[in-house]
């Protein structure tokens, strides 16, 4: 089937569909967390211990290797479906005798590390979680790799709804565990996750081994290992490793920058990250994923215009959609922890400072969004470089200005917000820049498409807190909890949602015009 900007939104569809299951049970997940243990220093110590664990990740499982395979395996199956198929056979091989080496060795570091009596408590019990948790990383990556083959075979449906099988495991874990304190129920829960991300990975095989089973005479055709083909890779999986292998540095500095900064810290950031991370992944994955095996076609055959044509178009729905959000975190986003979390051990301490960091966090997301759909147009190019070289710079300005603001101004946890999103404006104007030069009508159609959403954006957020001072006699009142907290959201999102459905339903008439 011909890939078009229909085929792509098609694609995305059947990603978010998946991807929305999962967001859902995701967040539930994170409900029962706040319910069951709040923001204890023993929540904040194993969230620290989960990044670190999956620090490699995004390495070897999303990110680094599915933007390097899919581009590599598109090519070779142009040229012959036997050396495709074969790459992956070798590539799965590898992988996991790889990752098996990674973790016993991080494991027996761990464990001479936990052995040493020098530590602090605290750091102890980091240590002890983030052993506890390694092996989950073998499964993770394995799903990685299974997604990335789904999607060049265009089956999005799967890798989006995995998680989903991660998530409920992870609530029954908690579920089961909320009779103990923190403290005893966290190393339980760290086996729960394990097992939670052995069942996401689970999930994707039988759709995988399905369609393997169709191609078998390619996959069994010549059981040579590939090795050719797997240097041709290795080259952009490095130079993808430079990029994202930063930014996972950075994601667990910036949770040892926040435990510094405040013992709840990184409790706050993982809240306040839950929400800011479902935009991203119900739009900016979604629409990244579905995009990338397109703008890869698009210049093996040559097809310069469709290349852009297919870049235009994510950008001006990344922009459509990811600003109004924008505004609606900065006007309603405390309301909307407060429903969320705000029960049992998580209180209004809880609340206040999950909704700062929250606030810090929303003014990066629409450049991590965009991150998200400007770096596959280097990738499909076979060009790793320009997005590592502008991840790097953007890790490097974060850790700067996480110094800078917990120890230069002491602003505590909300530090660690502001600094991911500053550097993520560095990111992407870095790669828009780059853009511009090789394609010049993208740059302007992403200004254009900011201008377009701006103004209704921001009635729809005046909206609301001119509703809030007349309601109140202040633009941000003390978050309300339950029933009453729920009302107000509701009828909140309800006025901030009308003009932005005027808007739509402007554009619909306009365009049913021109097609008549």
């Amino acid at each position: 089937m011909q890939d078009t900007t229909h085929s792509i939104i098609k694609s995305a569809r059947r990603f978010l569909s998946g991807t929305m299951l999962s967001r859902v049970f995701g967040m539930l997940r994170d409900v029962a967390m706040a319910y069951a243990f709040g923001t204890q220093e023993s929540v904040a110590a194993f969230l620290v211990a989960f990044r670190l664990s999956h620090l490699m990740r995004r390495l070897f499982g999303e990110g680094a290797l599915q933007s390097a395979f899919i581009p590599q395996f598109e090519s070779l199956r142009q040229q012959d479906p036997k050396r495709a198929y074969g790459f992956f056979r070798t590539l799965a091989l590898v992988l996991t005798l790889g990752l098996l080496m990674i973790i016993t060795l991080s494991m027996l570091g761990l464990g001479a590390i936990w052995s040493f009596g020098g530590l602090s408590e605290g750091t102890r019990e980091i240590v002890g979680l983030t052993f506890l948790l390694m092996p989950g990383l073998l499964f993770i990556c394995l799903y990685g790799l299974n997604a990335s083959l789904l999607q060049c075979e265009k089956s999005y449906f799967t890798p989006g709804v995995a998680p989903m099988a991660f998530n409920v495991i992870a609530i029954a874990g908690v579920l089961s565990l909320r009779h103990l304190s923190a403290t005893e129920a966290m190393p339980w829960f760290a086996g729960w996750v394990v097992f939670a991300c052995m069942a996401q990975w689970a999930v994707t095989v039988p759709r995988l081994l399905r369609i393997l089973a169709a191609r078998r005479k390619e996959l069994f055709h010549n059981l040579s290992f590939h090795l050719g083909d797997l240097r041709i890779f290795v080259k952009p999986l490095l130079l993808s490793f430079l990029g994202v292998g930063a930014t996972q540095i950075n994601n667990a500095l910036d949770a040892i920058f926040a435990r510094f900064a405040q013992g709840e810290g990184p409790a706050y950031l993982w809240y306040a990250l839950r929400i800011q991370q479902l935009p991203i992944a119900l739009f900016g994955v979604a629409l990244a994923g579905a995009i990338l095996p397109p703008l890869t076609r698009a210049l093996k055959s040559g097809d310069q215009a469709q290349f852009e044509n297919f870049l235009i178009f994510g950008l001006q729905r990344t922009c459509g959609f990811i600003f109004p959000v924008t505004i609606a975190i900065w006007v309603m986003g405390d309301l909307g922890i407060s429903v969320l979390f705000g029960r049992g051990d998580f209180g209004l301490d809880s609340i206040l400072g999950t909704a700062k960091c929250l606030l810090g966090y929303s003014f990066g997301l629409l450049p991590m969004v965009l991150v998200l759909v400007l770096a596959p147009a280097f990738y499909a190019q076979g060009n790793q470089r320009i997005p590592a070289i502008a991840s790097i710079i953007a890790v490097i300005a974060n850790a700067s200005l996480d110094l800078l603001f917990i120890v230069g101004f002491g602003w505590g946890a909300v530090s660690v917000a502001l600094a991911t999103s500053v550097s993520a404006w560095a990111n992407v104007g870095i790669l828009a820049w780059k853009l511009k030069a090789m394609h010049p009508l993208l740059t302007k159609s992403f200004w254009q498409s900011i201008n377009r959403m701006a103004l209704v954006s921001v009635t729809a957020g005046s909206l609301v807190l001119a509703t809030r001072w007349l309601m109140f006699g202040k633009f941000f009142p003390e978050p309300q909890r339950g029933f009453e907290g729920i009302l107000q959201l509701l009828l909140q999102g309800g006025l901030f949602t009308l003009p932005l459905l005027l808007k739509y339903q402007s554009e619909r008439v306009a365009q049913r015009k021109s097609e008549g």
